[in-house]
């Protein structure tokens, strides 16, 4: 599935050292899915042992990553 996403979770990806790779693992091997109070689902997982949360808008498709965060 294709991954998009917005400005703000790029410059979060720097800021905290997220790879693409990482992003798409927790996708793939998340842990933790619950939602947030707009709705959007949250995503957590830990590839290689580093905790990572991903932030996908509701509805989007394909998916878009709002925001990461470790």
């Amino acid at each position: 599935m294709t991954t998009r996403f917005t400005k703000h979770a790029r410059d979060q990806m720097v800021a905290r050292k997220i790879t693409e790779a990482e992003v798409e693992s927790t996708l793939t091997a998340y842990h933790t899915l619950y939602q947030d109070r707009k709705g959007n689902d949250i995503y957590i997982g830990h590839p290689d042992g580093r905790r990572i949360k991903v932030v996908i808008a509701k509805g989007s498709n394909p998916r878009l990553v709002i925001t990461t965060g470790d």
